[in-house]
């Protein structure tokens, strides 16, 4: 068996590895998503022009005991429509993937809020 991993199989569905490497205890993953354009969530038009990017750090689950942290270039595009209100807008993600002002991946939501219920609450917190 291989001791490696594949770049495509770390990125969830919709997203490129451009780097993976290994900080001290840590694993960084940097993403970018793979679509060229992204749709105004005022005016559902697609755009690509892009203004700026910036970066999203959601907390996702350890590998192989290490904590993995995701590294997410996100843009923010301009919205060419005439009648929309909306001029600058960021590009959303699939909500399997990230929500919309997610900190957290859905599967460690998943985890987190099955603590949550089977323990009562308090001891499935992230903070002490």
């Amino acid at each position: 068996m291989h001791g490696r991993f594949q770049r495509a199989s770390l990125a969830p569905k919709g997203f490129a590895v451009v780097s993976v490497q290994s900080v001290g205890e840590d694993i960084q993953i940097l993403l970018r998503s793979r679509c060229v354009s992204g749709v105004c969530p005022d005016c559902w038009r697609p755009s690509q022009r892009i203004r700026s990017r910036y970066v999203r750090r959601p907390l996702d689950l350890p590998l192989t005991g290490r904590r993995v942290i995701l590294q997410i270039s996100a843009r923010r595009f301009w919205c060419d429509t005439v009648n929309c209100g909306r001029r600058i807008f960021c590009e959303q993600f699939g909500a399997g993937v990230l929500a919309r002002y997610g900190r957290r991946t859905p599967r460690l939501e998943t985890i987190v809020h099955h603590l949550g219920l089977a323990l009562g609450g308090r001891p499935g917190s992230l903070s002490p």
